[in-house]
């Protein structure tokens, strides 16, 4: 999905028929109005520059029963897991696993994986953000070896390139698991690392796709279901993850 500067944001509603549906409007340098309904049900419209306000609306009344339809999907998946306390004793995911957290005190700043637990020593167990720190650095390096795995396998399969013509950049994302530019930029979220690896490929799967068809189109989804014929499980599997798994 191509990324665009965003500009302005402002918190707005519209109501189709008895419902009042919130979203969130952002004003972005783009050509089309989009529409994103997130896993903690929340609405994301992003507008091009300079749109008035009562088109924007009048095209959402027209997508309403699509928006409802989406809300009460993710209804199902609710409460969705709170944010992290970093705490012993609490889960985390790794590759689609829960495992324990366990924090110990030591000189020794660092985070394993042992059977079932992640174990973390720091100087200051009682130090939530620390923890939350190493985590973190522990995530980053083995989502980055394991992204890089992947695209470098699919790359050649979808776009007839190899790895080394695409940039790839990794970071922490609040709406999005992945990103792509015309440029052939594309950007993973870390927290993909903590789902289903069938879940990391549908992701790559899709950035890489929209590298040759920028739009949802049906050439678009043409080229999914060939590559990846059962993305919409794969898709509705990673929808259960949220994107406050952190």
């Amino acid at each position: 999905m191509p990324t665009d500067e965003q500009t302005q944001s402002s918190k707005q509603e519209f109501q189709y028929g008895r419902s009042i549906i919130e979203y969130e409007l952002r004003y972005e340098a783009r050509r089309n109005l989009a529409i994103t309904v997130r896993p903690d049900k929340s609405v994301l419209v992003r507008a091009p520059l300079g749109s008035d306000i009562t088109d924007i609306k009048t095209k959402l009344v027209k997508r309403g029963e699509w928006i409802l339809k989406q809300i009460n999907y993710f209804d199902k998946f609710h409460p969705i897991q709170p944010p992290r306390q970093y705490v012993s004793g609490e889960t985390h995911y790794y590759l689609g696993r829960q495992y324990r957290l366990r924090i110990r005190k030591g000189s020794d700043e660092s985070v394993r994986l042992s059977g079932k637990f992640f174990i973390v020593t720091t100087r200051n167990p009682e130090d939530s953000d620390q923890v939350k720190l190493l985590m973190l650095d522990w995530y980053a390096p083995h989502g980055q070896a394991i992204f890089d795995q992947r695209i470098r396998k699919m790359a050649p399969e979808i776009l007839g390139v190899g790895y080394e013509s695409l940039e790839i950049e990794y970071g922490l994302m609040k709406t999005r698991w992945g990103s792509c530019a015309p440029n052939r930029k594309i950007k993973v979220n870390i927290e993909l690392i903590k789902s289903p690896l069938p879940c990391i490929d549908y992701v790559i799967i899709h950035e890489l796709s929209h590298l040759l068809f920028p739009n949802h189109d049906k050439k678009f989804y043409r080229l999914l279901d060939k590559v990846l014929p059962d993305w919409r499980e794969r898709k509705e599997r990673l929808e259960q993850f949220g994107l406050n798994e952190c």
